[in-house]
């Protein structure tokens, strides 16, 4: 079910699934927007995860940066898929002769798949485990992400984007109040460039992967269901080459910013605009040596196919067909 708007695009992804590389790369260039206090640490940790870098590629000066670590970008988006994948009826399924079952013939079949989950119950099977992959599990071996990113880093410096903020507990008894928790927050508003880079991906599982980009919105200290997220899709990158490194793309936002006569790095907030703006310089700048092809996708072009994918998620029937079609491709590609 290849959407409309990425048929002009068909000769960057696979027809099937492939069992060797062919470097068909799609890659998804997009602002992580905080829209809530978001905590961006391990769990148990007191303080969130800083590293200090260069501040840009022509500014060396250093500067510390607040850190999102590549789990804490893909597993929600992960969660979303899996999440999405049950709503719609992939599980239970059943592989047998060459056949995928669902609903009651697959519960019929003594070897079928309840359910998918992270981290000790992935099934090796559906599209979640073909696209993201899995360590190595017994009788069924390790597969390779064909999802690329990295950790990504806030443009403005990390004091100036986080904030203590103390939590109190009022006795009700004896009239008083006691600080009870004090946590390190990311303000709102924050910024942090990424791109997600996929590899040899059907174009169904492609639209799979955008989905749960555009559908997932909390990421961060997962105990605290805090840290709302916005991901917005700056465009999207067909080549036979990764492109560049989130920290790069930081950096080149950096000096494009700080040049930027009508930002002020240090006093004011940024704004999706002021990225929206610059986003075609870095981007161009940061491909210009690229040594290989490149195909980019902005404007209408991109909002057609954004505009698909969410209207694939609104229809509830066209959804679920998708969902069972890509999970039998999946399931099919290991029989």
């Amino acid at each position: 079910m290849t959407l409309e708007a990425l048929q002009p695009y068909q000769q960057y992804f696979v027809p099937t699934i492939p069992r060797t590389p062919t470097n068909r790369y799609a890659s998804i260039v997009l602002l992580r927007e905080t829209q809530s206090y978001a905590i961006f640490t391990t769990e148990g940790g007191e303080q969130q995860d800083v590293e200090q870098t260069q501040a840009g590629l022509t500014h060396t000066e250093p500067i510390t940066r607040l850190v999102m670590f590549k789990r804490k970008q893909v597993a929600p988006e992960r969660r979303t898929g899996k999440a999405l994948l049950r709503q719609y009826g992939v599980f239970p399924y059943a592989i047998k002769n060459g056949r995928v079952l669902y609903g009651e013939e697959a519960l019929a079949e003594k070897d079928h798949y309840d359910d998918c989950y992270l981290t000790e119950g992935l099934c090796t099977h559906c599209p979640d485990c073909l696209i993201y992959g899995y360590a190595a599990i017994e009788a069924e071996g390790a597969r390779k992400s064909r999802l690329m990113t990295d950790s990504c880093f806030t443009v403005r410096p990390y004091e100036i984007i986080q904030k203590q903020v103390k939590f109190n507990v009022i006795d009700e008894a004896k009239q008083t109040s006691g600080t009870i928790t004090e946590y390190d927050y990311t303000t709102p508003g924050v910024f942090l460039p990424a791109v997600e880079t996929t590899v040899d991906l059907t174009a169904d599982e492609f639209v799979y992967v955008l989905g749960n980009i555009l559908r997932t919105t909390r990421y961060g200290k997962e105990s605290s269901r805090q840290g709302f997220v916005r991901n917005h899709v700056l465009a999207i990158v067909f080549s036979d080459v990764e492109l560049f490194a989130n920290l790069e793309f930081t950096q080149a936002f950096y000096d494009a910013l700080t040049e930027d006569p009508g930002v002020d790095l240090v006093g004011d907030s940024l704004t999706l605009a002021d990225f929206q703006r610059h986003a075609p310089v870095v981007i161009e700048r940061l491909t210009a040596d690229l040594p290989g092809r490149l195909t980019l996708v902005t404007g209408e072009k991109l909002e057609a196919i954004l505009q698909d994918v969410r209207a694939l998620n609104r229809d509830e029937e066209r959804l679920a067909r998708f969902l069972r079609d890509l999970n039998t491709a999946s399931a099919s590609f290991v029989v």
